[in-house]
């Protein structure tokens, strides 16, 4: 049985190759808690890590970070406040609608937000994944299980990768799939892991799956603008020197969309009625000129054949509206300070 002093187990949580987790209660203050408890001598390092790095980020200020107390007798385990048992793992699990979409794309900025804050503080997280982000009160999300990335580290070293493959959240929790390939070849944790487990989350939430079931990027395009797609390539690039560094790069990438993801009711049906009819009217002005090249080439046709049959030179008059509206239609605007620049320098010529 297992025994952590002032502190009553009432119900074991999980189990993994790594922990075991129960909720249990205060006795002395009657506040609702957590206990992890090592599973061997390498998982008591990393809760002595985690509760470390917990304690220097708080104290740093940072928030949606779990705080952790490490007690290692009698048996080594960490004690953290009990946050309701829901993680995002439920949220995705749940999504419905597009109106759940957008909550679980909400939560999930709040989680890039601070994950953000904590490569500024140069920590790395190192096994991010919807089991280790709490939800809180008002679906605020609370990143746990710091100090893992040296542990996966030496386990991959130590040819444990088989055990990592349990998918099941009897072994490793499924770790592998938010895991980048470098990390299956033992290579050193960088930023990049938590980058690329963020973009395997995002796809998941927007695409309802991971994407090692997804399509070509080409075909995500049919779903998201393109723009995301292009992101959530930069997050996923199989070589570390293609992926996005770190998360304050990932957030900056994402700034620009971030509202529209985490629209809810009226205003996400807005924001979509709003890109169709520009879609639409792009569309419109398209075709309009294309219409308007071929009316153009129909009617230099036409005047060419009048011309030849009536042998009229006259006729050749009629060109010259016609080559002031065709010049209309290819106009493209004023030209800017930079065209200018580049036309003066020589490298661009005038008229090309």
């Amino acid at each position: 049985m297992r025994e952590a002093p002032g502190i009553e187990l009432l119900e074991q949580v999980s189990v993994t190759n790594l922990s075991e987790v129960w909720r249990g209660r205060s006795v002395s203050f009657g506040a609702p808690v957590a206990v992890k408890f090592a599973a061997g001598p390498a998982s008591a390092a990393s809760l002595s890590a985690e509760a470390e790095i917990a304690s220097r980020l708080v104290s740093r200020g940072l928030t949606g970070i779990v705080p952790a107390h490490f007690v290692a007798y009698p048996e080594p385990h960490l004690v953290l406040p009990w946050m309701g048992g829901r993680t995002l793992r439920h949220i995705i699990d749940g999504i419905r609608t597009e109106d759940d979409r957008g909550r679980a794309c909400r939560i999930l900025m709040h989680v890039m937000v601070n994950t953000a804050a904590v490569h500024r503080e140069g920590v790395l997280h190192g096994d991010l994944k919807p089991e280790n982000i709490l939800i809180g009160e008002g679906y605020l999300p609370w990143l746990t299980d710091f100090g893992m990335a040296r542990l996966i580290h030496t386990a991959r070293l130590d040819n444990q990768v088989s055990r990592s493959l349990d998918t099941t959240g009897e072994a490793w929790g499924g770790t592998l799939p938010y895991l980048p390939p470098e990390g299956l070849h033992g290579d050193p944790p960088s930023l990049s892991w938590d980058v690329y487990a963020i973009g395997v989350m995002l796809h998941e939430v927007l695409m309802d799956r991971r994407p090692d079931r997804a399509a070509s990027p080409e075909a995500l395009r049919a779903y998201l603008p393109w723009e995301m797609v292009d992101l959530l390539v930069a997050s996923l690039a199989w070589s570390p020197a293609d992926r996005l560094p770190d998360m304050p790069r990932f957030c900056d990438r994402l700034r620009p969309y971030q509202e529209e993801l985490a629209l809810t009711g009226i205003a996400r049906i807005g924001i979509r009625i709003q890109r169709r009819c520009m879609v639409g009217v792009g569309a419109f002005f398209i075709l309009y000129r294309h219409l308007c090249a071929l009316a153009l080439l129909a009617t230099y046709a036409g005047i060419v054949v009048l011309a030849v049959l009536w042998r009229a030179p006259i006729v050749l008059l009629c060109f010259l509206p016609f080559v002031i509206l065709h010049f209309v239609v290819r106009w493209e605007g004023p030209e800017t300070n930079e065209e200018a620049a580049l036309r003066k320098s020589g490298q661009v010529k005038s008229g090309a």
